[in-house]
C-alpha cells in the first residue's frame, strides 16, 4: 500500500494505472465484454466534447461547446464527487446465439450452463472488483459537481472515468481519462430527463426515469476513444435524483440516454477472444442489426438516421476522490 501510495503521489492515479500490469484471467473474457459495450453504452458520455467544439478550451484545460463562466482553476470551485455503485442496461437488450440453445437475450439472464453471467451481472462485478489482478477496481463512473448548488439552472458537472484502487473497502480514486464537462440544471418537480417518445421496448424492469427533485444535463454529442474503440453518441444526456441534504447522500433512479448510429454501431468490432462474439460488429448484438438473431426490430430514425437510442439506469453514492492530474 506504501509503495501505491508514493507512485500516486508522484504519477496520480491514472499513471499508476497504466503502468500496473497483471495476469490474465479466462473469466475476464465476459468482463472485458461488458466494459467494451460499456463504453460504446455508457462511456460515450466521458470523452471530450464534438470535434465542432474542440478549438473552445477553458482556462481549466477542458473543452467544452458551452461558454459559462466555470472556475478558472480546478480546485478553486469546490467539488462534490459520486461513484456509481449499480449500473444497468434497460434498452435496447442485447441478444446473441447461443448453440443448442439459440437466440438468447444475455442483459439480464446469465448464459445457459453457468457458461457466463449476464451483462449487467459483469457490469456490477466490474464496479465492485478487479478481475483483471491490476491493482484497480475494473470499472468506476464519477459525476464531479463543480459545484453541486441545488438550486442550479447552469451549472457544471463533470463526467468522468476514475481510477479506484482495490479493494473496494479501502478505495482511492483520481481521474483515469479527461473528464467531460457537461451543463446541468435542478429541477424540485417533474422529470429531469425522460425517454424520447416511441424508442423503447417492452422489455422488464422497465426504464426509471428521474423525479424531482433532480438534475439532467443538456444533450450533447460526444466521443470517446477507449483502447481504439472510438464512438459518438449523440444527444446524450444523464440525470437523476437527489436522496437526502447537505450534500445528497445518494443518487437514484440515475438515467443515462443518447442515440448510437447504426452505420457507426456497424465499424465497432468486439475484441476476438471473446467468446461467440468475438470479432462481429456491436450491431450484431442489437435487435434489427445485420445478422442479430433476435426477431424484433428496436432501431430507431433519429435525424434522418437508423440507429438505437440507448438507456442506462444507475446509482451512484459519494467517493472517494483527490485531483490528480494524468500521468
Amino acid at each position: 500500500m506504501a509503495a501505491i501510495l508514493q507512485q500516486i503521489a508522484v504519477t496520480g492515479l491514472s499513471g499508476l494505472r497504466r503502468a500496473a500490469t497483471g495476469p490474465s484471467h479466462p473469466s475476464s473474457s465476459l468482463r472485458r465484454l461488458a466494459s467494451t459495450l460499456t463504453a460504446v453504452f455508457a462511456f460515450s458520455a466521458l470523452a471530450a466534447a464534438s470535434a465542432s467544439a474542440q478549438d473552445l478550451i477553458f482556462s481549466d484545460g477542458f473543452e467544452s461547446g458551452y461558454t459559462l463562466a466555470w472556475s478558472a482553476v480546478i480546485g478553486a470551485v469546490p467539488v462534490t464527487p459520486y461513484r456509481a455503485d449499480d449500473l444497468d442496461l434497460r434498452d435496447p437488450h442485447v441478444f446473441t446465439t447461443v448453440p443448442v440453445f439459440g437466440c438468447y437475450d444475455f442483459t439480464d439472464d446469465d448464459f445457459p450452463l453457468e457458461l457466463a453471467p449476464s451483462f449487467n451481472s459483469s457490469i456490477e462485478a466490474a464496479i465492485s472488483s478487479d478481475d483483471d489482478g491490476d491493482g484497480f477496481l475494473d470499472l468506476s463512473l464519477f459525476l464531479l459537481f463543480r459545484p453541486l448548488d441545488e438550486t442550479a439552472t447552469a451549472e457544471r458537472v463533470d463526467l468522468v472515468e476514475g481510477a479506484c484502487t482495490a479493494p473496494l473497502a479501502t478505495t482511492m480514486c483520481g481521474p483515469a481519462e479527461p473528464p467531460t464537462a457537461l451543463t446541468y440544471g435542478v429541477n424540485d418537480f417533474g422529470v429531469c430527463v425522460t425517454t424520447v417518445p416511441g424508442t423503447t421496448g417492452d422489455y422488464s424492469p422497465s426504464i426509471d426515469e428521474p423525479s424531482g427533485p433532480c438534475f439532467g444535463t443538456e444533450p450533447q454529442d460526444v466521443t470517446l476513444d477507449l483502447n481504439g474503440v472510438t464512438v459518438t453518441l449523440r444527444d446524450a444526456r444523464v440525470g437523476a435524483t437527489f436522496v437526502g441534504t447537505g450534500p445528497p447522500n445518494s443518487l437514484m433512479t440515475g438515467l443515462l440516454a443518447g442515440f448510437l448510429p447504426e452505420s457507426e454501431a456497424d465499424t465497432i468490432l468486439l475484441p476476438d477472444e471473446l467468446p461467440l462474439i468475438g470479432g462481429q460488429p456491436l450491431s450484431s448484438l442489437l435487435p434489427g442489426g445485420a445478422g442479430n438473431c433476435a426477431t424484433r426490430d428496436d432501431r430507431d430514425l433519429y435525424n434522418g438516421e437508423h440507429g438505437w437510442w440507448f438507456y442506462l439506469n444507475f446509482s451512484a453514492i459519494p467517493g472517494p476522490w483527490t485531483e490528480s492530474a494524468a500521468g
